[in-house]
């Protein structure tokens, strides 16, 4: 046997550890190729498909639901759709799959249902998803009703949706959803009319929501930011446990401090002069009801001085805010000017044309009104109207701006009366009256005889719209009973009232209006005596001067915080082309009395 000596064995590690020393830097490891992440989409529509195979329907459905709610996390809305289509499918004589998932599930598959509604803004389903939405405990009763405020915005019913939203802060405890749902409630309070708001707080079922349209009444009332800071103290120290009181939302935590001058431009002599005066006493009524000593109130007539005058003089004097100027030509050419000072003119010019940046147009257009048309139609999901209008020019704006804004809403008949004498013959026309009897005339001719017969209106009718004045719907009236067609419900802008005094020949109208025309609240009540200009021919211009002081007191709430301000000319807000868009209120003639539509039904 050969043995190795201790001298050996240590030569032979020396050698190896040499050997080891000079070997290269051994090779890295081949890079891990990068894993694609896996693709969510791919996944759900893999699991879609096995959901597909399987033979049973409750199953199916709730790996379909799974899907779907994964789905709408990802925001895949169209895919979301083509899904829901899927389970609301009924094949062979078999229920819907949707129909065979328990409670709990349907409502998930619901809710989402009404989600997708509430996005596309589609009011029909709306209706029919909140009739048969069903949740199931507590915490689905919640998310229900969080549900229900927003779609209930979408389709205008804000009073609705504010209601559901005090509701649901009533029940909350946590601090951050009870300012969520404050701010909330705030936002949908601000789009109703101050008219209304007294109304809801007399009808409230609780302290709670009986306080809220208070606090949302008095506080915009209240014409200046000064006013304002008043009436939410003294309702802050009467509910001092309310949710708005513990939580006010943001608009009611910083307030803007009021202008110390405002220059009103407008005509007071001239041809214009009688327009321009009821603006000034409209403007001077809002200034002395505010108790507006700490401004100081400037007027400037544009017809005894050129516009770029009464600015410049307006601006050396000291002026903060410009109001005015009355006339289109005299906005043109303010604008023109360049002003760095903010300006409300009291008009608007022609679409598309651009102003100063410093400017917000605001007017009594009667596209405003064609727009509060076009909403409540679909409102109440109106599905065909006959149209008429007159060749007055302001009927034609009116009718374009209707028809742009129509939105599922079919114009089957239409006619313009061109004299009263030819209304009755137009409306016949429009209903197809004449075709009816046509018919039976050529009837008769064929069998050789008479018969018994009384004309008919088309059927497929729903309400009739009328772009008409006051004279013209005297006239409408009679015409459509005449034509068997009495039973619709007919809406006007305000002009069908505009003199009249004997309301009971309008029975049945439904109108949009200022809210100053049908109740102008404390201030109008306070100036009725000392202002003739309130009431009559000149009272939507006196109207346009009292919100002229509102806006130019609040134009951080209006431009910056951009919300809607509730006036005396409708409910203001400011679109994204610096015009003032107006939400009128709707009132309808029932025995002879002005009756506000949301109080019709009783």
């Amino acid at each position: 046997m050969c043995k190795i000596s201790r001298t050996g064995c240590l030569l032979a590690l020396v050698a190896i550890f040499a050997a080891s020393g000079c070997k290269s830097t051994p090779d890295r490891p081949a890079p891990v190729p990068e894993q694609t992440p896996p693709d969510p989409l791919a996944a759900i529509e893999a699991d879609l498909r096995r959901a597909q195979a399987t033979g049973n329907d409750a199953q199916r459905a709730r790996d379909y639901l799974r899907s779907l709610e994964r789905l709408r996390e990802l925001g895949e809305t169209r895919r979301v759709e083509q899904v829901v289509q899927r389970m609301l499918a009924k094949e062979s004589g078999k229920a819907a799959l949707a129909d065979t998932l328990d409670p709990e599930s349907r409502y998930r598959f619901d809710a989402t249902r009404l989600e997708l509604a509430t996005a596309a803004g589609n009011n029909h389903e709306i209706h029919g998803l909140l009739a048969t939405l069903d949740p199931q405990g507590p915490a689905q009763m919640r998310h229900s009703m969080d549900l229900r405020a927003e779609a209930l915005a979408v389709t205008g019913d804000v009073t609705g949706s504010a209601r559901m939203l005090m509701a649901l802060a009533d029940t909350a405890s946590d601090p951050a959803t009870v300012g969520r749902l404050s701010t909330a409630i705030w936002r949908q309070l601000t789009q109703v009319p101050v008219i209304e708001l007294r109304a809801r707080a007399a009808s409230a079922s609780t302290p709670t929501e009986r306080a809220w349209w208070m606090l949302a009444s008095q506080f915009n009332e209240a014409v200046t930011s000064r006013g304002q800071i008043n009436q939410w103290q003294a309702w802050r120290n009467r509910h001092p446990d309310h949710p708005a009181a513990r939580h006010p939302p943001p608009s009611l935590r910083q307030f803007a401090r009021d202008p110390g001058q405002l220059a009103l431009l407008v005509p007071v002599t001239g041809d214009f002069g009688p327009p321009g005066q009821a603006v000034r006493d409209g403007f001077l009524a809002a200034y002395l009801h505010a108790d507006g000593n700490a401004q100081r109130i400037q007027v400037y007539d544009t017809n005894a001085m050129s516009v770029r005058a009464a600015y410049d003089l307006a601006v050396q004097q000291g002026a903060e805010v410009i109001i005015g100027p009355l006339q289109k030509e005299a906005v043109a050419a303010l604008s023109a000017l360049a002003p760095t000072l903010p300006v409300i003119a009291l008009n608007q010019l022609d679409a598309g044309v651009t102003t100063a940046d410093t400017m917000i147009q605001f007017s009594l257009a009667i596209e405003d009104q064609a727009s509060a048309i076009a909403e409540v139609l679909a409102a109440q999901e109106i599905e065909r109207i006959v149209l008429f209008d007159s060749p007055a020019r302001w009927s034609g704006r009116a009718r374009a701006r209707l028809v742009d804004e129509l939105d599922g809403v079919e114009t089957v008949g239409f006619g313009t009366f061109h004299r009263l004498a030819e209304i009755t013959n137009v409306v016949g026309n429009a209903l197809h009256i004449n075709e009816s009897q046509t018919r039976v005339q050529e009837i008769e001719s064929l069998l050789g005889r008479t018969l018994e017969f009384a004309p008919r209106r088309r059927d497929d009718v729903d309400a009739v719209v009328a772009l008409i004045d006051a004279d013209e719907f005297l006239s409408l009236k009679p015409a459509l009973d005449f034509h068997f067609a009495g039973d619709l419900p007919v809406f006007a802008p305000s002009t069908a009232t505009l003199g009249t005094i004997d309301l009971s020949r309008l029975e049945g109208l439904r109108f949009c209006a200022m809210p100053w025309a049908l109740d102008a609240g404390d201030l109008g009540e306070s100036v009725y005596e000392a202002f003739p200009a309130s009431r009559g021919s000149y009272a939507s211009l006196f109207a346009l001067g009292v919100d002229g002081f509102r806006l130019a007191n609040q134009l951080d709430r209006l431009t910056v915080r951009r919300e809607a301000i509730p006036g005396s000319t409708g409910v203001l807000s400011l679109g994204e082309d610096g015009r003032i868009r107006r939400s009128l209120v709707w009132a309808e003639v029932i025995g002879g009395r002005l009756v506000p539509m949301w109080d019709a039904a009783n």
